[in-house]
């Protein structure tokens, strides 16, 4: 063979990877997307008294958005409670690989709450936390759930935890809410172990209560040492390699992910209380970068994701158990639901510049897909990680909270997806500036959200739950401590809210003043429209009005824990829907006993 042969024949392979492995093949598979009609859905029916499937509906010219059965626009408002995550516990630093805290047997929680302890982050999540949910109006959940404890042992997956999920999904079908699975992570994992003393100058001692994730087999760190630097959980050595070797598939790992993934999906699959999975919180690039990393490792994870649990085949017939390139799909493995919501959750690097660090290329014909957008402006943009500036001083980012939004609008047309804030949350000090804007923008772009956190143990700067923290300053031994402190007044008021929770209009206009109680919005349809309706917590109090064209007088129904549902039902044009300003009725103290 000639030298010019063997030239040619590298030269060839050389192309050959780049075209596979690098933005060639990713735009190539992002083209064969486009151009696949939508992956066909059913339309399943609900079983009596069960809540309405959601979807995603694609009207021509805006942003798609989460409809019900009849076409509705659906605003989903929720919370995020953490009693389900696997954080690591205890009271110093010997064990850095403790046992799950509480309980996962769902009879520890039939009829009464496990005790709460200063020892671990959270406090478990019962019953009455439910209830207490939908008293506010919410009419969702995100569940965050840990992949340490739905495959503790590589294979082996575990139906306690199932059982305890269903459990939780169980008491939200009673009061009417649904639920989206959270597959949780924060520094990828809470194995990711402790350097004492940290051997690289400028690191600190990693805290490891706040790391959570995959289980310990599937963590290689390589013998990077586990330290944080600038404070920062994620920027840690034993983070990032572990962090890349998911992103490239080291020893099967992701498999097993998707894996686990499918083993969920097949138990709630059938189940219209889930609205859907939120495939990977918050993920970060490890020693990867931005755009490449989303473009050529997350995304086309997600597809491969989308494609073993929905059948849809949108990427090339590859290997798996090796490191699959940008244009790689995945094997069916014959779950097929096609019924739920995958929430994608675009990236802690996105999350931080609130604006787009990829190229918003599609990545499948899965008609039901929603982009999670993380709104943490002021609390992990620049200003506040690295110039920690105060947000009513800020420098950054240049297009105020309505940049992230803006583009996370754009990022979501991009990829054929709805929009939804499914997490977001501040430091309570900032509530009235930080908390306050945010909601305002998620009106104004008519999405839904979910808030984090529900209940956080601990009064320190971390604590960021609609309710205080408890007091651990009284002690960091094992012993019974109440479920939380009080109900937060600031967040009680922005946070139980009006709003549409459905309507067949989905370019309304709606504006809740939460210094008042006020609430207006402006809509239109046509006579024999499906309903517009509208959800009143209990702390608001005004009279509703109508006017314009509506069909007779609204109908008002008062819920079990008095919120109140008004359906108004169009005749042919514009109409409103008011609530008065009058004093509102704040819950206060919540301390009802957890079960």
């Amino acid at each position: 063979m000639s030298g010019r042969t063997v030239g040619r024949a590298v030269a060839a392979l050389v192309l050959l990877v780049l075209v596979v492995f690098t933005y060639p093949g990713a735009d190539l598979a992002s083209i064969a997307v486009w151009l696949t009609p939508r992956a066909t859905i059913g339309s399943p029916s609900a079983e009596a008294g069960a809540l309405a499937w959601l979807h995603v509906e694609h009207p021509a010219g805006r942003t798609a958005y989460i409809a019900d059965p009849q076409g509705r626009a659906v605003q989903l408002h929720g919370a995020i409670p953490g009693g389900m995550i696997d954080f690591w516990s205890g009271a110093g630093s010997s064990n850095l690989t403790p046992k799950p805290f509480y309980p996962i047997d769902p009879s520890a929680y039939e009829g009464r709450c496990p005790d709460n302890s200063s020892l671990v982050r959270v406090p478990p999540l019962c019953r009455t936390d439910i209830t207490q949910m939908a008293a506010f109006g919410f009419n969702s959940l995100r569940l965050p759930i840990s992949w340490s404890l739905l495959e503790p042992a590589r294979g082996q997956f575990s139906q306690t935890y199932l059982a305890r999920i269903a459990q939780v999904v169980g008491w939200a079908r009673a009061e009417g809410m649904y639920v989206i699975f959270d597959m949780h992570q924060d520094a990828y994992s809470r194995y990711v172990g402790r350097a004492s003393p940290p051997p690289i100058p400028g690191g600190d001692t990693t805290d490891l209560q706040y790391d959570n994730g995959a289980p310990d087999w599937a963590t290689f760190t390589d013998g990077f040492p586990s330290e944080v630097f600038g404070g920062q959980r994620e920027l840690n050595p034993a983070v990032l390699e572990a962090d890349s070797n998911f992103w490239y598939n080291r020893a099967g790992i992701q498999d097993e992910y998707i894996a686990t993934v499918a083993f969920l999906t097949r138990k709630f699959m059938n189940d219209s209380t889930v609205a859907g999975y939120s495939i990977f919180n918050e993920p970060w690039p490890g020693w990867n970068l931005p755009p490449g990393w989303e473009d050529l490792l997350l995304f086309p994870f997600y597809r491969r994701v989308i494609d073993a649990i929905t059948g849809v085949h949108d990427g090339l017939p590859c290997p798996t158990h090796v490191y699959m390139p940008a244009p790689c799909g995945y094997p069916d493995l014959g779950v097929r639901d096609r019924n739920q919501l995958f929430f994608l959750d675009l990236g802690l690097p996105r999350e931080i510049t609130d604006f787009p660090t990829h190229l918003d290329l599609a990545l499948s014909s899965y008609p039901n897909l929603v982009v999670g957008l993380h709104a943490y402006t002021h609390g992990y943009t620049p200003d506040s990680i690295f110039l920690h500036q105060d947000p009513d001083k800020a420098s950054y980012p240049w297009g105020g909270y309505e940049q992230t939004y803006a583009s996370a609008e754009r990022e979501a047309r991009s990829i054929n997806a709805a929009l939804m804030v499914t997490e977001f949350g501040n430091d309570p000090k900032w509530d009235p500036l930080i908390l306050a804007n945010e909601l305002i923008e998620q009106e104004q772009h008519r999405v839904g959200f979910a808030f984090w956190t529900w209940k956080e143990n601990c009064g320190d700067v971390h604590s960021w739950g609609m309710f205080e923290g408890i007091d651990c300053s009284r002690s960091k031994q094992l012993q019974a401590q109440p479920q939380s402190g009080c109900l937060r007044p600031e967040r009680e008021r922005l946070l139980a809210r009006v709003y549409p929770s459905a309507s067949a209009d989905p370019n309304l206009t709606f504006h809740y003043d939460p210094s008042t109680g006020a609430f207006q919005l402006q809509a239109s349809g046509q006579l024999g429209d499906v309903p517009t309706v509208v959800v009143i917590p209990v702390e608001v109090t005004g009279a509703v009005t109508v006017s314009g064209a509506v069909a007779g007088e609204p109908a008002i129904s008062q819920q079990a824990h008095g919120v109140r549902m008004v359906t108004v039902y169009p005749s042919g044009g514009a109409f409103a829907i008011s609530v008065a300003a009058a004093s509102l009725a704040p819950l206060g103290c919540d301390t009802a006993p957890q079960l």
